[in-house]
């Protein structure tokens, strides 16, 4: 008797271990779960794409000194990407875990901010409206002068560093 109980209780043990195993193993097995990730991924690096198809990434310092453009578009119509590629793409990085891809995307949506915010700061459109000429004077001192022909350069290296960036979570999203 005391034979018969022992064997009945190693069977039930092994099945129950079975079964339960079986649950784990579906519950995190999820395959459509990861096709939607994966697809969430590649549009955002997508979108990202497109930002970068905005912007002159350069290969060095000489090439931008002998272009010296900044983008292919307006600040007014970067600004306006940007927002849309930033809608697009934050409720992306928010659901993902602290993965790798998660810090590359984020890094690559705030360099092209940060990049975004220098270009302002030195834009000079050619068309200026009367409404908005200011009837004070304003006059820049020497090292205001001086740090703002440094702010083009800033703009470069913010694109640039968006590019290194990309590129990396296009790695580690294949």
């Amino acid at each position: 008797m005391n034979r018969i109980t022992l064997v009945i209780a190693i069977f039930i043990l092994f099945l129950s271990s079975t079964a339960m195993r079986a649950q784990s193993v579906a519950r995190v097995y999820r395959p459509t779960s990861d096709v939607a990730a994966a697809d969430a991924n590649a549009r955002a690096i997508a979108a990202l794409k497109r930002l970068e198809t905005q912007v002159i990434v350069y290969r060095s310092l000489a090439d931008f000194q002998e272009s010296g453009k900044l983008a292919r578009v307006s600040l007014q119509t970067f600004q306006q990407e940007l927002s849309e590629v930033t809608r697009e793409v934050q409720p992306v990085i928010m659901q993902m875990s602290g993965s790798k891809l998660k810090i590359k995307l984020t890094n690559t949506l705030d360099a092209f901010r940060d990049g975004a915010y220098w270009w302002q700061q030195v834009d000079q459109p050619r068309v200026v409206n009367v409404s908005a000429l200011a009837a004070t004077e304003v006059s820049q001192s020497s090292s205001d002068t001086a740090f703002l022909s440094t702010v083009p350069y800033t703009v470069a290296i913010n694109w640039r560093q968006a590019h290194t960036y990309l590129t990396q979570a296009e790695t580690l999203a294949k």
